[in-house]
């Protein structure tokens, strides 16, 4: 894999090409050394002449020879140009875009008719004044599952295939929703539009912390600002858009997994993982995944612990967090067998056992004998019944013909995971066999970068989502499962930008522009928590592989969210 360069620069500055490549032939001359940290939005000073090594010892022969042509056709002016935006407004701004198309979209183009799953209404229930604007505004949103969603926040699991979908999403709405029907708010806007507005504003807000916590994480492992920042810019305009705007589950369990696999790191022995932990799990079924983040750097920390007292402390501290974190997802467990499998009486509205009724669903409280079968199984777990007999997942289901498309559509996730996973473990087979937990031998220590050291559980993890989807599940959910649950894919295209050669020394000229500019021959700026945009607008200077790249990722974005909102299948 390509290391590429770690700072950037802010501001704006531009130079006439001529004088920019002086500056790159010459920028090996600056040598000074500056560093000022602040809180958020301050500027950080690092060496110019770092960013010049880079670039040389990327290759000299090829750097001598761009300074010597014109480099108008290479780097166009807007190449010196910096347009830095905070994390949080470029997360924000990308769901407004997304919620801006999708409701072009729905008005534009007609429904297509799933015949799928949707939530009944009370259709002589009073329309609210707010009723219209929301549907309106959102409707293309409530599409798909979140049609499941929305109906479990109103009504709770009333049906068995509502068992699928796990309950911290739809809770976290039920408590927000009822605090806030239950004042006047009741009197302008009715529950079921209420809650597909606070899905929206809830997943605008944890896709802001999804993207902080990713841009935590990246810098961590990658050791790189510049990296950190491209794979965030990706993950805003992430093929998955739609999914993380729409009542769906995306945009929470991403921002649950980054802070698990961030506090891995930092201090897997703090009780506080248990949090973010214990949630995902009650979040996704994939959820249980996390655990094994957990174990892999505890064990990492008992290799490195020569204490035998240490090593007592850190299991016991282990135990202690599995054993909360299997308490709550027990807990969901067993409300689900109280549920389905015994007879009892539910007050559920009339028009919610009507569509039971209509459509042959069994209704919670109904059980009989030929109904439920996996509550008398020895592990009473419905989660796999349910994926079976509703939805057709088990290992090579959907391998059939008329599913070609689909396969066709998780293509290039698929491969851009596993293609770059191949390459890192083929690479690295030596330390992926004893698994990261031992020593490195001195060969080793001289060619493995730290991201080299710390990414190999982050690769396993994905190849395993990659694999395990492939086989058992419906295959187009791959893209939104890789995007969600895994930060490798923003990764893998973010080395794509940051690790080319033509990158380097434009981020080499673009620094010496901005030092010329200030009058300053020893500095360049990174701005905290800010990434810088116009790396991914200066298209002219892209190859075809990140060209490539950035069309997948943004022309999924929009076709995924026209599609969607207008009940055409998608990922």
């Amino acid at each position: 894999m390509r290391s590429g360069i770690s700072a950037s620069g802010s501001g704006g500055g531009g130079t006439s090409p001529k004088r920019r490549t002086h500056l790159a032939a010459n920028g090996q001359h600056h040598n000074h050394h500056q560093q000022h940290q602040g809180g958020v939005g301050s500027k950080q000073h690092c060496s110019t002449a770092a960013a010049a090594a880079a670039g040389n010892s990327a290759n000299d022969t090829s750097t001598r020879q761009y300074s010597e042509t014109p480099p108008a056709t290479e780097l166009p002016p807007s190449s010196g140009q910096f347009f830095y935006i905070s994390i949080i407004k470029l997360a924000l701004v990308s769901r407004l875009l997304v919620i801006a198309l999708q409701l072009i979209a729905n008005q534009v183009l007609p429904d297509h008719d799933a015949g799928v799953f949707v939530a009944p209404r009370d259709t002589k229930a009073t329309e609210r004044p707010l009723d219209a604007f929301v549907r309106f505004a959102f409707g293309g949103l409530e599409r798909w599952d979140a049609q499941y969603f929305l109906h479990i926040a109103e009504h709770g699991y009333t049906y068995e295939n509502t068992l699928a979908f796990f309950p911290l999403f739809p809770f976290i709405l039920k408590i927000v929703g009822t605090a806030l029907i239950s004042t006047d708010l009741a009197l302008v806007i009715s529950y079921r539009e209420l809650s597909l507005l606070l899905a929206v504003l809830m997943n605008a807000l944890c896709f802001s912390g999804a993207a902080c916590a990713l841009y935590k994480l990246s810098k961590l492992v990658l050791g790189s600002n510049k990296k950190a920042e491209v794979a965030v810019l990706l993950f805003c305009f992430n093929p998955a858009s739609i999914f993380f705007t729409a009542p769906y589950t995306e945009s929470l369990y991403a921002w649950l997994s980054f802070v698990v696999m961030y506090q891995c790191i930092e201090d897997v022995n703090s009780i506080f993982i248990t949090i973010p932990l214990s949630l995902s799990l009650l979040c996704r079924s994939n959820g249980l995944m996390n655990v094994g983040f957990v174990l892999y750097f505890v064990a990492r920390r008992i290799v490195a612990q020569y204490n035998f007292h240490n090593i007592i402390c850190i299991c016991s501290r282990l135990f202690t967090v599995l054993m909360i974190v299997l308490f709550h997802y027990g807990i969901a467990q067993v409300y689900n067998y109280y549920l389905f499998c015994f007879e009892q009486k539910f007050n559920f509205p009339q028009h919610v056992r009507t569509y039971a009724a209509e459509h042959g669903l069994v209704l919670a409280g109904n059980k009989t004998d030929d109904s439920s079968p996996w509550c008398t199984s020895m592990l009473p777990l419905s989660y796999s019944y349910v994926q079976s007999h509703y939805w057709n997942v088990g290992l090579l289901r959907y391998y059939e013909l008329k599913q070609l498309p689909n396969f066709l559509l998780a293509l290039p996730a698929i491969y851009l995971t596993l293609s770059n996973s191949y390459h890192y473990l083929h690479e690295h087979w030596d330390y992926a066999l004893r698994l990261g937990l031992f020593r490195l031998s001195k060969k080793q220590q001289k060619t493995m970068r730290p991201y080299d050291r710390l990414a190999l559980v982050f690769v396993v993890h994905a190849v395993v989502l990659t694999i395990f989807s492939l086989l058992f599940v419906h295959v187009q959910v791959t893209t939104r499962l890789l995007c969600s649950a895994s930060p490798v894919l923003y990764w893998y295209a973010a080395e794509y930008f940051t690790g080319e050669r033509t990158f380097i020394r434009r981020q080499v000229i673009r620094k010496l522009s901005k030092q010329v500019k200030d009058g300053d021959d020893g500095s360049c700026t990174h701005v905290l928590n800010h990434v810088d945009v116009s790396d991914l607008l200066d298209i002219g200077c892209m190859n075809r592989y990140q060209q490539a790249i950035l069309l997948y990722f943004i022309g999924y974005a929009v076709i995924g969210t026209v599609l969607f909102s207008n009940f055409f299948p998608w990922t």
